[in-house]
């Protein structure tokens, strides 16, 4: 009987740790993503609705848009300008065996850094540094 119990926990735990590993197509992020969340930036905290449209090719790299809506609070900027709602272009590169992306905005200092998570969901962190600082996460969802 302690034959089999060495036997079975090797294998057991050989199973776990390659089972932890879940690599994932460019089709898990290609696509219209839209979610809800919360930002802080220099006018205080708003709640915003998120959206991402997003074009990954077989290497990994990422074109698109990311674009915001307030939902309640004192809104953000665009450029000098006070502001309800923004678009930008964003450029990219996403990681199909960890599920990880970074996209840089083309016209301000902003990034974001996400990862694809189980569902037909992802998680996005946006920073921008700056004069007029962004911080945000949101959590977002397939949209097409």
């Amino acid at each position: 009987m302690q034959k089999t119990t060495f036997t079975i926990v090797p294998l057991l735990a050989g199973l776990a740790l390659t089972g932890c590993h879940q690599s994932h197509t460019t089709k898990d992020l290609h696509g219209s993503w839209t979610g809800t969340g919360h930002t802080l930036n220099s006018r205080g905290v708003n709640h915003t609705e998120k959206t991402l449209v997003l074009s990954v090719d077989e290497l990994g790299l990422v074109s698109g848009t990311s674009g915001w809506r307030l939902i309640s609070g004192e809104g953000g900027h665009d450029g000098e300008i006070e502001t309800a709602s923004d678009t930008e272009e964003v450029l990219g590169t996403f990681d199909v065996e960890s599920g990880v992306f970074y996209l840089v905005e083309t016209e301000e200092s902003g990034f974001l850094h996400g990862h694809v998570l189980d569902g037909g969901e992802i998680m996005v962190f946006h920073v921008q540094p700056g004069t007029k600082p962004v911080v945000s996460s949101t959590r977002m969802n397939r949209a097409d």
